[in-house]
């Protein structure tokens, strides 16, 4: 009798299913008929009260929010290669500079860090590596000053897409942190040192890199 009345439950409940995914518009998938008998029982209210933490603020609410919307987006989806970079630093940990190599930023840079949109702070860091990361000889300090940078390469070394590359650099050379001069097809880019010249004019077109 048990197994019988199984059967007839079982029957009706993907009687029910069929039905209820016509009216949805589709039908339903092998999958789901399948699992029709095996349907986990429901929940049953919890008697315990929730402990109660301290109420968040507005302030709170949308830091939160921000949080969540900095994390998302194509750039978290779009593998490349910083991707092989993380994992490994989660793995073994940091490489010591005295043996993985360095690149020299000044420390007001955590300000950026703190306070900038991620854009910015990739493509400020990005030229920071590719000018004072270097070596040159006939270089402020020894170090390279200038470094021509085409948009593609952002794109790759920061895993970003073609308009964050763009935002990032406008807003970097607006609020003064880089320089930036015509170099053939292209453009060069440099950190703008607080000895630097005057800055140059801003109103070149950024599609153009």
């Amino acid at each position: 009798m048990r197994r019988k009345k199984r059967t007839d439950d079982a029957a009706a409940f993907e009687k029910l299913m069929w039905e209820r995914q016509y009216l949805g518009g589709r039908f339903p998938e092998p999958s789901e008929e399948l699992s029709a008998d095996a349907q986990p029982p429901p929940e049953q209210p919890s008697t315990q009260e929730a402990p109660h933490g301290p109420e968040l603020t507005e302030g709170d609410s949308q830091d939160l929010l921000e949080g969540d919307r900095r994390g998302r987006g194509k750039r978290s989806d779009k593998v490349t290669g910083l991707h092989v970079v993380l994992q490994q630093i989660q793995r073994d940990g940091f490489p010591h500079p005295a043996t993985g190599g360095f690149v020299m930023v000044p420390r007001v840079i955590k300000a950026l860090l703190c306070l900038e949109p991620l854009a910015v702070i990739q493509v400020v860091f990005e030229i920071f590596e590719q000018t004072v990361g270097w070596e040159d000889k006939k270089g402020l300090h020894g170090r390279r000053e200038w470094a021509r940078l085409p948009l593609r390469h952002f794109e790759l070394a920061c895993g970003m897409d073609n308009m964050q590359v763009l935002r990032g650099l406008k807003r970097a050379m607006q609020r003064g942190y880089i320089l930036r001069r015509p170099r053939l097809d292209s453009f060069e880019y440099a950190i703008r040192w607080a000895d630097s010249p005057p800055r140059g004019s801003e109103n070149d077109s950024l599609e153009s890199t």
